[in-house]
């Protein structure tokens, strides 16, 4: 598992093959295949491992804040360090090769509920204290991470620079929670 989280981390999902983890760890590809006898279901795993303990760190930071706009601003920082940047290339991974790997497109989906409650409990509580105003807390939890989904996207191509892609995320979602931008930053 160390070595499939290794190979994904550095070349990506595509590369969690017999053949890549072997190498990884030294061994024969056969070796790998006596263990791991389904590499769809060590891709899944492996993806289910670095972006669950990464939803995991998240959460632990982000419920340290003191109050809801402290965990907001916390959760969004998060969201966009740079040393985050190549689970956001393995989400992509997940997108594409889980169109045809269903252990893969299973985790995505799990990991994405994941990140769903997060937020949504986040501004949950910024509205049951009165420091944010939304009717659908859901709705803005499904925002942001279209957003983030989105402007990983716009990462992977070099399209727009991270300042750009970070302020549209903060802006479009301080004002679906009735905060100033400024209270996000």
């Amino acid at each position: 598992m160390a070595a499939a989280e290794t190979v994904a981390r550095a070349e990506g999902l595509a590369a969690v093959t017999m053949r890549g983890v072997a190498a990884a760890v030294g061994v024969a590809p056969s070796l790998v295949a006596h263990y791991r006898p389904a590499m769809e279901d060590l891709v899944g795993e492996t993806f289910r491992t670095v972006a669950g303990d990464e939803v995991a760190e998240v959460r632990a930071l982000v419920d340290a804040e003191p109050d809801p706009v402290a965990r907001l601003r916390t959760l969004l920082a998060c969201i966009a360090d740079p040393h985050r940047d190549d689970v956001a290339s393995l989400w992509a991974d997940a997108w594409s090769i889980g169109r045809t790997n269903p252990a893969l497109a299973q985790a995505a989906r799990e990991v994405m509920d994941d990140w769903q409650a997060l937020a949504t409990g986040v501004v949950r509580d910024g509205v049951r204290t009165g420091s944010m105003h939304t009717d659908d807390s859901d709705e803005v939890g499904r925002l942001l991470f279209a957003l983030v989904d989105a402007t990983n996207g716009y990462a992977l191509v070099d399209y727009l620079d991270r300042p750009t892609r970070e302020g549209l995320v903060r802006t479009t979602i301080a004002h679906a929670v009735g905060l100033e931008p400024s209270a996000l930053a």
